[in-house]
């Protein structure tokens, strides 16, 4: 009777082979389905987004959240609504002192007034939670940014930045802290913060977190303006992002030029102001249909 046959080095390696390349079709089919329904909850949750600026909107005279702020770089626009100073603004914090509110401020207004949930500002693509912020306290607010010029960060106020209020809100925003026309290099006329009556339905007004800009005080991943010009978020791992325009809806767009309709017939960057990086002191918009999201 014939002995049993071994299995040859060659056969198990053809064997081990063809294991490894399954196993990595397997990961890499369940990485993309991850992925595509990380977009998706994503989508979803700048939908509601976007149904809770519109019904504020509608509730405001046309204008999207704002909290009533101006920037010292802009100066203060003439419509008897903004404060000369960040730090008086209605959205400031009352905790542990007053500190000048960052732009995603603006969006919390849509928590504290009660036409959206701390959940929907999380992008279920990033290690981001839900602000614990009570929406009920109107004396304290959510996705905040430190003012620099105030001095150092006490260790509590750390703590609480990093733990209860900022970072917690995966979206960047329309700036609405500086109306163009005040500034002498900017000519344009028009509402301080975007308004649905005066800005174009096709500007967008949120998506996934800028990759150039991030909320002080939080360690949040970024990218050099200079070497990634063109950069997409990196909520969805630089592939594109979502986003929201004036008109309601919401679309993956796999590039950042993907605002307004340019004079040149090109799109906006929604990532960049028309002129400058997103990082220079004047970083804001400079014409109606100009999107800079940021923090």
């Amino acid at each position: 009777m014939a002995g049993r046959r071994g299995i040859t080095l060659t056969e198990m390696l053809a064997v081990t082979g063809s294991l490894a390349c399954l196993l990595a079709a397997v990961v890499s089919a369940v990485v993309g389905t991850r992925d595509t329904a990380a977009r998706t909850g994503c989508a979803a949750n700048l939908g509601h987004i976007g149904r809770a600026i519109l019904l504020y909107a509608a509730d405001h005279d046309g204008r999207l959240p704002d909290c009533g702020a101006a920037s010292s770089l802009g100066g203060m626009p003439d419509d008897g609504r903004h404060v000369p100073s960040r730090a008086s603004a209605h959205g400031t914090s009352a905790w542990p002192r007053v500190r000048a509110v960052g732009n995603q401020a603006n969006l919390w207004l849509l928590v504290r007034e009660g036409y959206a949930l701390p959940g929907i500002f999380v992008c279920p693509a990033t290690a981001d939670r839900p602000s614990l912020n009570s929406p009920r306290d109107a004396g304290v607010m959510g996705f905040l940014a430190t003012d620099p010029s105030s001095g150092a960060l006490l260790p509590e106020e750390v703590r609480f930045l990093r733990r209860r209020a900022a970072g917690r809100c995966s979206y960047s925003y329309q700036n609405q802290f500086v109306h163009p026309g005040t500034h002498p290099g900017v000519a344009y006329t028009g509402p301080a913060t975007t308004n649905r009556t005066y800005h174009p339905l096709d500007m967008a007004i949120c998506a996934d977190r800028n990759p150039y800009t991030r909320v002080d005080a939080v360690r949040q991943p970024v990218v050099s303006a200079e070497d990634f010009p063109d950069a997409n978020s990196l909520n969805h791992h630089g592939a594109g992002q979502n986003v929201l325009y004036l008109a309601g809806h919401v679309q993956w767009r796999t590039t950042p030029w993907c605002g307004s309709w340019r004079h040149d017939n090109r799109r906006d960057n929604i990532y960049w102001p028309d002129r400058g990086l997103p990082d220079d002191p004047l970083n804001l918009p400079r014409a109606p249909a100009d999107s800079f999201l940021v923090p």
